[in-house]
């Protein structure tokens, strides 16, 4: 019992709140977990990329455990944005220490691979994240206020050009969003 009582730290990812809409609220770190779940299983098996599917899962499951503690700061904060890989570190040491041993290492293990996005596996899973945030915000028009298409290639077109398959799939998106006039371009 014990080790479930450490474990249930991980369900406070529930409690994090993104920048992106959901209905009247916003969505929750682990809501956007899930999303890219589903999309990274999708495009796993749309592409036939030769991934260990697994490792990318696992990936995208533990990717952002750190906001527990650190907070959801939107990619487009940039001055916010100076310190997070430090403090995210720090979060990812003080999470590992508090969830049972087995968990803590694999957190460790995970979101370093992650953040250092060397491997395909975690390039795919960046390019999951990155393309997830944007097929949530298709229905919600008004999250776009203030975005450009050049900010969104900046901040999310980068991560999906190793994979041509999704980068042609963003590129589809862009045009959408541009042709439904969902950029304030003025």
């Amino acid at each position: 019992m014990k080790d479930i009582t450490k474990l249930r730290k991980l369900y406070k990812l529930k409690e994090v709140y993104r920048h992106n809409s959901v209905q009247n609220r916003k969505e929750s770190s682990a809501e956007h977990t899930w999303s890219a779940l589903m999309l990274a299983d999708y495009l796993l098996t749309r592409t036939k990329l030769k991934l260990d599917r697994l490792k990318v899962y696992e990936l995208l499951m533990y990717h952002d455990i750190v906001e527990i503690e650190t907070g959801d700061v939107p990619i487009h904060h940039e001055e916010k944005r100076n310190n997070k890989k430090h403090e995210e570190m720090k979060a990812a040491i003080k999470l590992a220490k508090e969830l049972p041993e087995e968990i803590g290492k694999k957190l460790l293990t995970l979101f370093t691979e992650f953040e250092e996005n060397k491997t395909m596996e975690a390039k795919f899973a960046h390019a999951i994240a990155k393309l997830d945030a944007l097929i949530h915000e298709l229905d919600y028009k008004k999250d776009w206020q203030g975005w450009t298409e050049v900010m969104v290639h900046k901040y999310h077109g980068e991560a999906l050009k190793e994979f041509p398959k999704l980068h042609a799939l963003f590129l589809e998106l862009i045009g959408m969003v541009k042709k439904e006039k969902y950029f304030d371009e003025m």
